[in-house]
């Protein structure tokens, strides 16, 4: 059964077998015997002592080349799915700050498809583990973690150290602007890091920022000085061809300078009047390039002077203050900025200040909670306001009621001790009998009663005491007339 031409790779590594490739081959890999290889080649053609093939000279540009088959050693015909595999493997491992929306787009929209088009290929099963691999990732992110710099921050360490967060972001920003030799991109993003009032001088990350700034600055510094040299031999090659010309191509020529020109100017107009930092430059204009040099020299100058080991223990300290913050954890976040106070400089004063505002309010807010627990803890905090007044009127009424039996009890006693002197009899009475009962407090009928008691509570008990006066008498006589029997 023959093999699929999809499906197989042909390996030829003699002259001979070169010489029996199609024509049609795509997306080869052709390695020399000196060693040196042409990967995701096109062959154009061949004939019997050489081929031409086309191939990426850098990654943007591609170039045609032909060579002796004498010189190859080696050719490596590719699949397709070989060949669109190799960007997707770079997918992983994932980059740094990844949100779950950008996690969903790379697994929807370039790993999926890839599955779809070469469906039981070991290649679309090495895809779906990546898939697999970027949806754990994914669920992270959603529960809040973060990967930076390579680890997994919890979700609680990505909740106490946002401001530094937003610092790597944006020195990832500036890196990533650089490794593609864009400088003033670059620099766009390290004046966010300084910034006065919203920047992150006081994060550890702008103390590892500091010598990418300086490398930065140093190739920018390099390419305006080449640039300024190259500036007059290009405006006089561009004169000499403007020399050359001739009508209609002369003013044609002159109208598409001008309005290059023009633009130029109405950039580096606009940029003065927002204060852009770092200004666009134009190669046939040397003022442009030289005062873009001023600017470069001037930081380079402002970071030379920094004390990075300084910094460093400065910052390392005012973050650490800002986590026990967000842990509420007044104590250890004082004692961060008390370890820092000798080496503390003017720059991060302004942030030492905010940590110390921001304690100064948590302390009060902490103190507030306290005596909210201190008032409404236990049952009470149970109960509403109402439920207090209430309280408090049945309170007022048992006070009453007590003082009104101490003196009823008082007067029974002056009475009982008249009528027995004569006799010198005793008579023994218990609280238990004398003594009204105490009110029992209840959910909803003392509150009902409290009112009443409040308003005729010296009537009811009034008459309580009458009849408990005359139970009293009553038996003090026969109590009597049973020992004068006997």
């Amino acid at each position: 059964m023959p093999m699929k031409p999809s499906r197989f790779r042909i390996v030829l590594s003699t002259t001979a077998a070169v010489l029996a490739l199609p024509s049609l081959l795509q997306a080869d890999i052709i390695i020399m015997k000196d060693g040196k290889k042409y990967e995701s080649a096109n062959i154009l053609s061949e004939t019997p002592d050489s081929l031409t093939f086309k191939y990426q000279l850098t990654p943007k540009i591609p170039d045609t080349r032909t060579e002796m088959k004498a010189n190859i050693a080696q050719v490596v015909r590719q699949t397709p799915q070989e060949l669109e595999i190799v960007p997707l493997r770079k997918l992983l491992p994932s980059p740094d700050l990844l949100t779950a929306d950008k996690y969903e787009g790379i697994i929807q929209d370039q790993l999926r498809p890839f599955i779809a088009k070469y469906p039981g290929t070991a290649e679309a099963k090495e895809i779906e583990g990546m898939v697999a691999t970027l949806q754990t990732e994914k669920e992270k992110v959603v529960s809040g973690q973060l990967m930076m710099e390579g680890k997994w921050l919890t979700a609680d360490e990505v909740k106490r150290d946002v401001h530094g967060i937003d610092a790597y972001r944006i020195r990832s920003a500036m890196n990533a602007a650089a490794a593609k030799g864009e400088w003033r991109a670059a620099l766009t993003e390290w004046d966010k890091l300084v910034a006065r009032e919203d920047g992150y001088t006081d994060t550890e990350q702008y103390v590892k920022a500091i010598p990418e700034a300086s490398t930065i600055l140093e190739s920018y510094k390099k390419e305006l000085e080449k640039m300024l040299v190259e500036q007059p031999i290009l405006q006089k090659r561009r004169e000499d061809s403007i020399k050359a010309l001739v009508e209609p191509d002369l003013s044609r020529t002159k109208r598409a300078i001008d309005a290059e020109l023009a633009a130029f100017k109405s950039t580096n107009s606009i940029e003065k009047r927002t204060k852009v930092r770092w200004l666009s430059v134009y190669k046939y204009d040397a003022k442009s390039i030289t005062e873009a040099q001023k600017d470069i020299v001037e930081e380079i100058a402002n970071l030379v002077v920094i004390d990075t080991n300084k910094l460093a223990t400065v910052n390392e300290g005012i973050t650490a203050a800002r986590r026990y913050l967000a842990d509420q954890n007044v104590e250890q976040a004082e004692a961060a900025l008390a370890r820092i106070a000798a080496s503390a400089t003017r720059d991060s004063s302004s942030a030492i200040s905010k940590i110390k505002s921001a304690i100064t309010s948590l302390k009060s807010e902490l103190a507030k909670k306290r005596t909210n627990q201190r008032i409404f803890g236990g049952s009470s905090a149970l109960t509403g306001s109402n439920e207090v007044a209430k309280d408090d009127r049945v309170a007022k009424a048992m006070e009453e009621a007590e003082k009104e039996k101490a003196e009823k009890k008082a007067a029974a006693g002056t009475a009982g001790k008249g009528l027995t002197a004569g006799s010198n009899s005793k008579v023994s009475t218990t609280d238990d009998e004398d003594a009204p009962k105490k009110p029992r407090r209840k959910s909803s009928s003392s509150e009902e009663a409290a009112p009443a008691a409040e308003e005729g509570g010296i009537q009811k008990y009034l008459i309580y005491g009458g009849a408990a006066l005359l139970a009293i008498l009553l038996g003090v006589m026969f109590l009597g007339k049973k020992k004068n029997d006997e």
